[in-house]
């Protein structure tokens, strides 16, 4: 299977919805995901920003990093994330796109602070349902919850009460360092 179109299933974007996030043609992205056409460098950057992968991956030239594993820690999906996190007071997390850049960078390691309340305006992990594990910015609306990406390209994510609770969304802890390789 293509790269992009990898990529773009995993991230659970729509081939309209990548378009415009790359500022082309839904018809650009179907040619790319075909093997038609190959990206140009502008939206081979965009792409990047939006995947959090390297130029070289999206061209074959490398291998995508296991994004989500730290060396020393373990991989664990947001279904578990609550439960192992029992009992700790601070863990890892490795950035694996580019919604909040330039704050935080793909490949980043954030230290997080574990508690299940921040004040609007801190960034955040936070689960989102089942199986994904956000960082963002958190913004208290009333009873909603708001996560806000740094990045344009991408959009913020409003929670009502009733879909934090269905969901649910559930604050895991506070960034609190930056840790960034040269």
């Amino acid at each position: 299977m293509n790269i992009i179109k990898k990529l773009r299933i995993e991230k659970k974007i729509s081939q309209q919805k990548l378009a415009e996030l790359c500022c082309v043609h839904q018809t650009a992205v179907s040619q790319w995901e075909n093997g038609r056409t190959v990206p140009d460098r502008n939206s081979l950057t965009l792409l990047s920003q939006v995947f959090g992968v390297s130029v070289e991956v999206l061209l074959g030239l490398e291998k995508p990093k296991d994004e989500n594993l730290i060396p020393g820690f373990e991989r664990i999906s947001a279904e578990i994330a609550e439960e192992k996190l029992v009992g700790v007071e601070f863990f890892a997390l490795t950035v694996n796109d580019g919604s909040m850049a330039p704050t935080l960078q793909f490949d980043d390691t954030v230290i997080i602070s574990r508690r299940s309340e921040v004040r609007s305006g801190d960034i955040a992990a936070v689960a989102i349902g089942p199986s994904d594990v956000s960082v963002k910015r958190v913004i208290k609306k009333g009873t909603s919850l708001m996560l806000v990406p740094e990045n344009p390209l991408f959009e913020p994510m409003l929670f009502s009460e009733k879909e934090i609770d269905s969901l649910p969304v559930t604050i895991l802890g506070k960034v609190i360092e930056l840790r960034r390789k040269f």
